[in-house]
């Protein structure tokens, strides 16, 4: 088998995991929709409060909370402001990592698969895969 493994593997899962990182980018950017405005004060001091019959009363302020956009909005939006160069910001920590962890694995694997496979070459069907015996 040789390098085969390890370099289709590889090959496979950095192209998976180029063509998904724009998904994963809006889906950061939609989670992180409402972290920029800060969290409303439930009661506000001003410097002088109002006097109501000798009781301080305090103002209650509220942010109005943007609503939520879609996924599609999402993705125009970031094409409009930051151009298509800004979905794949970052790629280079998928391909990175996809190029480590993901060839190692599927090489490994595919070395394991093909080193058990030949010590049950004396079994039939499914029983050769490890599915259980007849």
């Amino acid at each position: 088998m040789g390098v085969k493994g390890f370099v289709e593997g590889g090959i496979a899962s950095i192209i998976a995991g180029c063509s998904t990182h724009p998904l994963d980018l809006i889906k950061v950017r939609m989670q992180l929709q409402g972290e920029s405005l800060a969290a409303p004060n439930p009661v506000l001091r001003p410097a002088f409060a109002f006097n109501n019959g000798g009781a301080i009363s305090a103002i209650h302020v509220t942010a109005a909370p943007r609503p939520s956009v879609g996924p599609v909005a999402v993705g125009l939006n970031i094409l409009r402001q930051e151009g298509a160069a800004a979905l794949f910001s970052g790629v280079s920590a998928t391909v990175l990592r996809q190029t480590l962890y993901s060839t190692t694995r599927m090489g490994l694997t595919t070395r394991a698969w093909w080193t058990r496979l030949g010590r049950w070459r004396g079994r039939k069907g499914w029983a050769a895969c490890g599915a259980g015996r007849r």
